[in-house]
């Protein structure tokens, strides 16, 4: 049966990465974190309401001399969504945890907070950046989504020791292959690829931060502002015939008809 990410022992991740809140604890061991169902900051999210629950599941793969391996998944109201060779993958539990070779070892799956973004969301999301065949053990793997997954929920980053062998692969990838007996091979799909890039691009926050066209060709530099000439230009619709020709100076708007 799969593992239900209920199933094991959760922490909630402090600290000062995020301007968002963390969460409590598991589902049924009290009452609901404070935040839950209320609006997100008016920075994040635009009031959304945030009641999808996410956490961080991390497991120890392994590793070399000075770097710690992890695996790691980001789970979204009890689904799972993780990245592999086989692309963008979402199931119930934590399938991807689950390691053969030492079937005992249990991820840690810590409570991150609460987003106003659904799994599904998240999905569509980073899906396109993170496209079949493209995984790389070192510069595109799990953690990279991971990271990018958190941003895109919570405005959080993913802490840096549990991308330390991606830190080692990009400045000695030379050790990692000797460490690997040469198992480890660059994608050449993943060239290129930058986590911080795809965070200023998946950024909920960008359609607010971008000013737009109100109508009447003026600068919209809020949603509020394009409300406005959006609900100016309706109601100038419909003013009735005799008030847009008051308006006009007096002088009527007629309409051409052609004659049987």
């Amino acid at each position: 049966s799969r593992a239900s990410a209920q199933a094991f022992p959760v922490r909630t991740m402090g600290g000062n990465q995020s301007a968002g809140k963390d969460g409590a604890g598991p589902p049924g061991s009290g009452p609901p974190p404070a935040d839950q169902g209320q609006a997100s900051s008016s920075s994040f999210g635009k009031g959304l309401r945030a009641n999808n629950k996410v956490q961080l599941a991390v497991s120890v793969l392994g590793g070399i001399p000075g770097a710690q391996a992890y695996h790691s998944s980001i789970v979204v109201d009890g689904y799972e969504y993780f990245f592999s060779d086989g692309g963008v993958s979402s199931m119930s539990g934590l399938a991807s945890h689950q390691n053969p070779q030492n079937p005992q070892s249990k991820p840690e799956v810590f409570d991150m907070g609460m987003s106003p973004y659904t799994g599904s969301q998240l999905k569509s999301a980073l899906e396109r950046y993170f496209l079949p065949g493209t995984y790389d053990l070192l510069r595109k793997n799990c953690n990279s989504f991971s990271d990018c997954a958190l941003f895109y929920l919570l405005h959080k980053r993913m802490e840096p020791k549990y991308r330390q062998m991606e830190k080692v692969g990009a400045s000695a990838m030379n050790l990692v292959q000797s460490a690997s007996g040469g198992q480890y091979q660059p994608n050449p799909k993943a060239e290129g690829f930058d986590v911080d890039k795809v965070c200023a691009e998946i950024d909920p926050d960008k359609i607010w931060k971008t000013p737009g066209q109100a109508t009447g060709g003026t600068t919209a530099d809020s949603a509020e502002a394009m409300r406005a000439a959006r609900l100016a230009r309706f109601n100038a619709s419909a003013t009735p015939p005799a008030e847009a020709a008051s308006a006009a100076g007096g002088y009527p708007t007629t309409t051409a008809t052609a004659s049987s």
